[in-house]
């Protein structure tokens, strides 16, 4: 193939490319402006609501690092969330730490802990590692439960004040905000960390560890990073709920929100790094509106697990990105009848493409 024919095909990929990036940039420039808006057009119900949304969101995608991305299913995140979450109750009610230094002693106990559950589950795949992280996060959670001189026990621990955070973010719509920019922050940190020769890395061993051993690459330290980084950011979501609902229990790092979080992922589409933030927000809000109606609402929910396992392996935003694909290629099919050749791909009298001749 000649430099010229290439030209063109190279030229229409890059407009492709160019249009692809100045949708994705606007559909988070709206998605930014409707979500700081929140706040003016609903009441400081659907404001709380919101700001659960927003650090489930945070925690579905810092779980789906492990889960998603690398391939490891895990039933003991509840841990990390409930590690984060006890961090603020000890901190603020014992020690009257600020804010900042409440959010670093969380981070560096969720990453250390989830640490060492990577070390832990190194010789394990599949089933076995789900058990095993259930076991780990369900040892922790019996040792909250029973540290009762520091966590209360069954008790936990009750009335957590915002007071040491700046006054215009103690209550409803300043909270939001702040929980959106931490939010913010945290994803995008995690979308480099995904999009990272390290993040890539992990993703390679999700599609063949043995590949990447006999490549060099030590598999083993490559898991741990990743639940590494899952925990510390799980931690952080814990630390914005505790500050939201001002108590924490044993019920933080119940298995059930570890079942839910796996849920999220699943339903919004584990292999999209915004799958399992959608999900959060769609249980979330299926959750609210569904129990304003009848006292059933978790039957309700189990339909719709039942049905997103059945015809949702992929996940809404993994169907969502088939209908799109199908419907572009009806379009292009219906718009170039005959099985004409796309543009700047000349085909000879047989009908072959210059592509193909050269």
């Amino acid at each position: 193939m000649s430099v010229a024919e290439k030209k063109p095909a190279g030229a229409a990929k890059d407009r492709v490319l160019s249009r692809r990036g100045i949708t994705v940039t606007g559909g988070f420039a709206v998605a930014a402006v409707l979500l700081v808006l929140v706040p003016s057009f609903t009441d400081s119900f659907y404001t709380f609501v919101a700001t659960r949304m927003l650090l489930l969101g945070l925690f579905a995608t810092a779980y789906n690092t492990v889960f998603g991305f690398g391939g490891m299913s895990s039933l003991g995140h509840a841990a990390f969330f409930g590690i984060g979450g006890y961090t603020v109750g000890i901190a603020v009610t014992r020690w009257d730490w600020p804010p900042l230094v409440v959010l670093a002693a969380a981070v560096v106990l969720g990453a250390a802990v989830a640490a060492v559950f990577g070390v832990m589950c190194l010789r394990v795949r599949g089933i076995y590692l789900l058990l095993l992280t259930l076991a780990l996060a369900q040892a922790i959670a019996g040792l909250a439960f029973y540290q009762t001189e520091w966590t209360g026990g069954d008790n936990g621990i009750p009335n957590i004040p915002r007071d040491g955070l700046p006054s215009s973010v103690r209550e409803g719509d300043g909270y939001y905000m702040l929980t959106l920019v931490v939010v913010a922050v945290c994803v995008a940190l995690l979308w480099m960390y995904q999009r990272s020769p390290l993040g890539m890395s992990v993703v390679g061993v999700r599609e063949s560890e043995a590949r990447m051993s006999a490549t060099g690459y030590r598999t083993g330290r490559l898991r741990v990073v990743a639940f590494t980084v899952s925990g510390a950011f799980s931690a952080v979501a814990g630390v914005l709920e505790v500050y939201l609902q001002g108590s924490v229990s044993t019920a933080n790092m119940s298995w059930l929100i570890s079942a839910d979080v796996l849920v999220f992922a699943i339903l919004g589409g584990a292999r999209h790094f915004l799958g399992p933030f959608l999900g959060a927000v769609l249980v979330t809000g299926l959750e609210v509106w569904v129990s304003t109606y009848t006292d059933r609402w978790t039957t309700v929910l189990g339909i719709v697990y039942i049905a997103t396992a059945l015809f949702l392996a992929d996940g809404v935003l993994g169907r969502a990105g088939w209908a799109v694909r199908t419907t572009k290629s009806w379009w292009e099919k219906k718009s170039s009848p005959g099985g004409a050749a796309p543009p700047g791909a000349a085909a000879d009298p047989a009908g072959v493409p210059a592509e193909v001749r050269a």
